[in-house]
């Protein structure tokens, strides 16, 4: 995914071939269906408190590795982010979530990379660092099994917008650089919950993602995390 010989500008050339009228109606679609997605899940995060449920604030942190192509730039990475969720069935619910995920490319592609540069005139001791940065915030919804005790394994699907940049720094200032697209993208995954006390659980998942760069970045990046989750849950109101 990182540029050859230094010039990042490269990265955009395949998307800059789609023709301007096909790239502003595939943007517009895109946006139609996650703000239809967001507007679902908003109405039944409000929903009247006579709907049998609870909702839930959680925070997750953990690590991503690279997978398809992305694995072949850059190494495991980490990520933050956290959710709100609304159970508006005793086994289905929707909810909202952001996260940040951030990898380095591996030191044989920087390496590769810094070589190439001195050889196209680059001075002697250049040094080049790659990371990638993926923003990430959509809606989701879980199902999760009617399992009598502490222990509640569930799945989860979503669909996300990524806002995903790959920068290049170095000392030498002529390779600095970066791009940054926001691109629609989904994931799904699994988990489980361990209730502690009824307002508290702490849990472990891990979630595949997929996000549709091919035309902006080379290739379609695709990772999957594990991820440590803790929940605060909120009762309604009888």
């Amino acid at each position: 995914m990182p540029p050859s010989s230094g010039q990042v500008g490269n990265l955009g050339q395949a998307g800059a071939t789609i023709p301007l009228i096909k790239e502003a109606v595939m943007r517009a679609f895109k946006s139609r269906v996650f703000a239809l997605a967001a507007i679902c899940a908003l109405v039944a995060l409000s929903a009247s408190s006579a709907l049998a449920g609870a909702y839930s604030v959680g925070a997750i942190g953990g690590f991503g590795a690279p997978m398809s192509d992305l694995k072949d730039v850059y190494g495991a990475g980490w990520n933050l982010g956290g959710q709100a969720d609304y159970n508006f069935a005793p086994m289905l619910g929707v909810g909202l979530d952001a996260g940040y995920h951030t990898w380095n490319a591996k030191n044989d592609v920087e390496a590769a990379l810094a070589l190439l540069a001195m050889l196209a005139g680059a001075p002697a001791g250049t040094t080049v660092d790659v990371k990638l940065n993926a923003l990430q915030y959509g809606v989701h919804g879980t199902l999760t099994p009617p399992i009598v005790g502490p222990i509640h394994p569930y799945v989860q699907v979503g669909l996300s917008e990524y806002n995903m940049k790959e920068s290049i720094t170095s000392n030498y200032p002529l390779l600095v650089g970066d791009i940054s697209k926001t691109l629609l993208g989904y994931n799904a995954g699994a988990g489980v919950n361990f209730t502690m006390m009824p307002t508290l659980s702490l849990g472990i998942d891990g979630r595949y993602h997929y996000v549709n760069s091919k035309d902006d970045f080379g290739a379609n990046a695709t990772w999957f995390d594990v991820n440590a989750k803790l929940t605060f849950h909120v009762p309604l109101a009888k």
